[in-house]
């Protein structure tokens, strides 16, 4: 075995683990960022339930007034930990995308040079039969 394909099997296994992690991590995130659209829904539907308790009456008005700003910061943090996540599985999907193109475009130059090197042994055991032929020839020719 060539010191280049001993490289390129290196290189497979790397990648292949390479591969592995990265459709891992993309699990990952993509859990982080359904929790994180959960979260966010919960958050949203608590200010919906908050408005509709608030047209109740007056005292009610006056505590949706007094929660309001913290339940709008609760929601513009919640949007931004859903739009992380969302823009963090996005990468992780591209970094998955990538690992396995590489992988498959590695395998592909290492099948390739392993059908030119068995087209090369073929061609050269063949070349090798037809001398060992032409060499008989010649002995049964000058022989008889």
């Amino acid at each position: 075995m060539t010191r280049r394909t001993r490289a390129l099997l290196t290189l497979i296994k790397i990648q292949e683990t390479e591969k592995t992690n990265a459709a891992r991590t993309l699990l990952t995130i993509r859990e982080a960022e359904q929790r994180a659209l959960v979260e966010l829904q919960q958050t949203e539907q608590t200010m919906a339930e908050e408005r509709q308790i608030a047209e109740i009456g007056r005292s009610e008005l006056d505590d949706f007034r007094a929660w309001f700003p913290t339940g709008l910061n609760a929601i513009g943090q919640a949007r931004e930990t859903h739009e992380q996540a969302r823009l963090g599985a996005e990468n992780a999907r591209v970094a998955a995308l990538h690992a396995a193109v590489t992988h498959k475009a590695t395998q592909d130059v290492f099948q390739r040079r392993a059908k030119e090197r068995n087209d090369l042994l073929l061609r050269r055991e063949c070349a090798e039969l037809d001398e060992l032929a032409r060499r008989e020839w010649r002995n049964d020719s000058f022989t008889s």
